[in-house]
């Protein structure tokens, strides 16, 4: 009967309910990252950068991983340099501005693009001044990378989900963050302009990947593909762990012959402490102390481990000895193997400096759209202005090979102008190509 009253009175609203509550977890968790077939479904994509933090959290190996990265491509620090002086100086107020401070942000932004494979950051402009405040959101925060129809690298806007309020303490912000929100179809979230999408805006988002395939909106981080080696090399540890446990404990059974109960019972209870290693047992005929171990049947399985660490050092682009185990290589052998680590290494400070210079052009920019700054009056296209990131070497050894390049480069130029085989605009451009530093203009 109340099956029937409900069906009658209520069927409509509770199927209503039903599918609103359907609808919202689908488009929340199994929501299309982009719209082009090449990009991963969001919940891969999801589960890859969940599972990834927590490996950098839990797994001292992707921890170690991580932080060689950031280690090598941040060393001792990056700022940006420019030759016009105003630039010079709005980019160092920018950079060392108290709600800013990027010298202290780059090593959790190394670490987020090198486990995440992105990097978002949420530029909020002081119309008064035209500064703007950088904050980084989390890129599993990122559901979808809306990029224009005809030109799949020209973003324009990303979606964000609903998050729980976040307490902002004073002085953390200059007012409420403007955005937009979304609400129906059973989502609710915030959608973020990009500079390109929508330039007048005073709080836009800019986006930076590594490790992105051709035609896909997001990147890859660099624990993605030694993800389930990591969880099975944690596996396969804790199990021998165990193993070994169980193989090494043992305990003691002591025989009375001919005791009566009684007697039982209270040589128990003057054994429930066992006598600790090195004592001295003394008994007669009628009582015999053994041990008892567990037959557990482990065999060695050293190879297997190193096979495991083998996989996930070579997925991760770094040789063992990197991880802390250089038993099997000597120091030549060590040289060679660092030689292409050193090279991803390079590889990623470029792709890193280049995100900061970007940065720091966007920052000009959206200071000129509202009148302030060095470049104010300019439109974006007329800003020719050069800015450069400058980083450290990757390692010490880079300068003495360096050094010696140039010794013996200069040694031979000296021979060859004084034959006068090569002119000195030819001379100056050698030097500076043996000596690894960009031609000065």
């Amino acid at each position: 009967m109340r099956e029937w009253v409900a069906e009658r009175l209520f069927g409509s609203y509770i199927e209503q309910r039903v599918s609103q509550a359907v609808r919202e977890v689908d488009d929340r968790w199994w929501q299309q990252v982009g719209l082009r077939p090449e990009d991963r479904p969001w919940y891969e994509t999801r589960g890859d950068l969940v599972e990834a933090l927590e490996a950098w959290r839990d797994n001292p190996l992707a921890r170690r991983i991580v932080s060689l990265t950031t280690d090598y491509v941040v060393g001792e620090g990056i700022r940006l340099r420019s030759e016009d002086e105003g630039v010079r100086e709005f980019l160092d107020r920018f950079w060392s501005h108290p709600q800013n401070r990027i010298g202290l942000r780059l090593g959790s932004w190394c670490d987020e693009l090198t486990r995440s494979g992105e990097l978002f950051l949420l530029l909020s402009r002081n119309p008064a001044d035209g500064m703007s405040y950088v904050r980084s959101i989390p890129a599993v925060h990122i559901t979808q990378v809306v990029t224009d129809e005809e030109d799949g690298e020209r973003e324009l806007w990303y979606r964000q989900e609903q998050t729980l309020p976040h307490v902002v303490s004073r002085g953390e912000t200059t007012g409420p963050l403007s955005h937009t929100q979304e609400r129906g179809g059973g989502w609710e979230g915030r959608r973020w302009p990009s500079p390109v999408g929508s330039p007048e805006a005073d709080q836009v988002m800019v986006h930076y990947a590594v490790n992105r395939p051709v035609g896909c909106a997001r990147g890859e981080g660099d624990l993605a593909p030694i993800l389930p080696w990591l969880r099975r090399y944690r596996d396969w540890l804790e199990d021998r762990v165990r193993v070994n446990r169980f193989r090494n404990a043992f305990l003691w059974k002591v025989t009375l012959q001919g005791a009566s109960e009684s007697e039982l019972r209270r040589r128990r209870s003057e054994l429930m402490r066992p006598p600790p290693p090195g004592s001295v047992i003394v008994t007669n005929e009628g009582e015999r102390w053994e041990t008892v171990n567990p037959q557990v049947q482990a065999q060695e399985a050293e190879s297997d481990g190193k096979a495991l660490r083998l996989i996930v050092a070579a997925g991760a682009g770094v040789p063992l000895h990197f991880l802390s185990e250089g038993e099997s290589a000597t120091r030549a052998t060590a040289a060679e193997m660092g030689d292409p680590t050193f090279r991803h290494y390079r590889q990623r400070q470029q792709v890193f400096c280049h995100l900061l210079e970007d940065l720091g052009r966007t920052v000009l920019e959206r200071a000129a759209l509202v009148g302030k700054g060095p470049l104010a009056g300019r439109r974006p296209g007329e800003m020719p202005v050069r800015i450069m990131a400058e980083a450290g070497d990757i390692t010490r050894e880079d300068n003495l090979r360096l050094a010696q390049a140039a010794r013996e480069i200069a040694g031979a130029l000296a021979v060859l102008a004084e034959k006068g085989w090569v002119d000195e605009e030819s001379a100056r451009r050698w030097a500076y190509r043996f000596a690894g530093e960009r031609e000065r203009d």
